[in-house]
C-alpha cells in the first residue's frame, strides 16, 4: 500500500532548501511513497521546486492556507 509522506522544508534556505527538495523527492520514490506534502514557509521562494515539478512532469497542488504546502504524486515514476 502507497503512503503519504510530510517533509518539512521549513528550516532550510537556499540553495539547501531546493537540494532537501529533491533529496527528500528521491526518498520518497524508493519508499514507494503515493504524495509527499513539502510544507515550507511563506517567505521561501519556490519557483524553483515548482519549475522542477513542471519540468519532469510531476502532477502537483500547491496549497496556500496557514501552513502552505505542495502536495506532489509520485505515481507516475
Amino acid at each position: 500500500m502507497k503512503t503519504a509522506l510530510i517533509m518539512d522544508l521549513s528550516p532550510y534556505q537556499c540553495p539547501q532548501f531546493f537540494v532537501q527538495f529533491k533529496w527528500q523527492l528521491k526518498q520518497a520514490q524508493q519508499q514507494q511513497a503515493g504524495k509527499v506534502q513539502f510544507y515550507y514557509l511563506r517567505e521561501q521562494d519556490i519557483s524553483d521546486i515548482v519549475r522542477y515539478l513542471k519540468q519532469h512532469k510531476f502532477t502537483y497542488s500547491h496549497h496556500q492556507g496557514t501552513a502552505p504546502f505542495l502536495e506532489v504524486s509520485i505515481d507516475h515514476v
